[in-house]
């Protein structure tokens, strides 16, 4: 038997330090200011790289997550 459709994937709350919460904010920020698509990314690349050092290993976090949540945060602020 085979299951056509796919279950919802939720991802469990991510703890960080107030400090990497700061970090994210700013990164959010510039990511929003930047004009030049390249430095966007590099921002990006950046910030992934740091939610990744708070969640558990082997944990994959894709750019494109990244700058869905940039957005996603963005509409909130």
């Amino acid at each position: 038997m085979t299951i056509s459709w796919r279950m919802p994937f939720r991802r469990k709350p991510l703890e960080i330090s107030p400090e990497a919460a700061r970090q994210f904010v700013a990164d959010m920020q510039a990511f929003h200011a930047e004009y030049d698509v390249d430095l966007r990314d590099a921002i990006a690349v950046r910030t992934r790289h740091m939610l990744l050092d708070h969640m558990p290993n082997g944990t994959k976090l894709r750019l494109t997550e990244v700058k869905e949540l940039f957005d996603q945060m963005r509409a909130l602020t």
